[in-house]
């Protein structure tokens, strides 16, 4: 199995396309990062932090003079309004911007690219074999077929664990370099108290909880491959039901069904900011339904691979 997966590692690198993803994930964490970096030093120039707390809690007392707040809005306000007083009362500059812990919070956003390129690579591994012909001479060695399509899984989980390792490392190393070390504090509400806030936690947390959507993508671009033999479709529908998901879901919303479908409970960042697609959803119950759907993608990526025809 081990010298399996060497083989589709080299295969894989052995394309300029691979090294092109790779290259896109620290471009588009550099770039971003030099645009912060030049904003913050006009914003810096112009008003010192106690002066924007000052003035965000002028704008908080503004927008809480509206009719149209919901009881939930008018907390959301307070609360903001309540750190940034402390903050001016205790001299705690905040670190939301201009710090390691928030570029790293910033690019976290970007795990979707991530999710995109190791989707590309899911969606190819298999259905380029049949497309070239050199499944052919893959199948040629006195390894079962189920063996194979495990090296091509396993080889899909770790480019795209590489690609998250490189997210995170490169993301930390220009925060470093642009905006130095923690300056400031983060502040949360909690119980009704102001304490500081675990940043590294919060993002460590946030990486685990993106990591549903990131294997149900994976296993579903997998899924289309290994079925249809066409990476254009798997990575075409794939990308079509990550950026539609939301909206399938809230189409749903007044069917039953909608609880068991995977789409309602792949994003499981909605545990962490409390936003649900559906009401009275549970993590022990998203993770099963999960669980379910990847036992069925792959039953089928296996039963189809295993009874393919390639001699013709």
């Amino acid at each position: 199995m081990l010298n399996l997966i060497q083989n589709e590692w080299m295969k894989l690198w052995h394309k300029k396309g691979t090294w092109a993803m790779v290259a896109l994930v620290i471009l588009f964490i550099i770039g971003p990062g030099i645009m912060m970096k030049y904003y913050e030093t006009k914003t810096t120039e112009d008003t010192t932090w106690q002066e924007t707390e000052k003035q965000a809690i002028n704008d908080y007392k503004e927008i809480m003079k509206s009719d149209d707040l919901t009881a939930e809005d008018k907390t959301f306000y307070e609360e903001k309004i309540a750190i940034s007083e402390y903050r001016l009362a205790n001299d705690v500059p905040s670190q939301v911007d201009g710090s390691v812990e928030s570029f790293v919070s910033f690019t976290s956003k970007m795990l979707t690219l991530v999710t995109l390129f190791t989707v590309i690579v899911a969606a190819s591994i298999v259905s380029s074999e049949f497309s070239t012909g050199t499944i052919k001479m893959l199948l040629t060695r006195p390894v079962s077929r189920a063996k194979v399509l495990t090296s091509k899984l396993l080889t899909t989980f770790i480019f795209g664990l590489f690609l998250f390792v490189v997210n995170v490392v490169v993301s930390a190393l220009v925060g470093l370099i642009l905006f130095g070390a923690t300056t400031g504090v983060e502040l949360e509400i909690v119980n009704g108290q102001v304490v500081e806030k675990a940043v590294w936690n919060d993002l460590a947390y946030h990486y685990l909880l993106s990591g549903g959507d990131f294997v149900m993508s994976i296993l579903f671009a997998f899924l289309v491959g290994s079925v249809f033999r066409s990476s254009s479709l798997a990575i075409g529908l794939t990308m079509f039901l990550s950026f539609t998901g939301g909206m399938i879901v809230m189409f749903l919303s007044r069917y039953d069904i909608v609880k068991y479908i995977w789409l309602t409970h792949s994003d499981l960042t909605q545990y962490e900011n409390g936003h649900f697609m559906v009401s009275g959803m549970t993590m022990p119950f998203s993770l099963t339904i999960l669980a379910i759907y990847a036992v069925i993608f792959l039953v089928i990526s296996y039963m189809s691979f295993m009874k393919r025809d390639v001699t013709a």
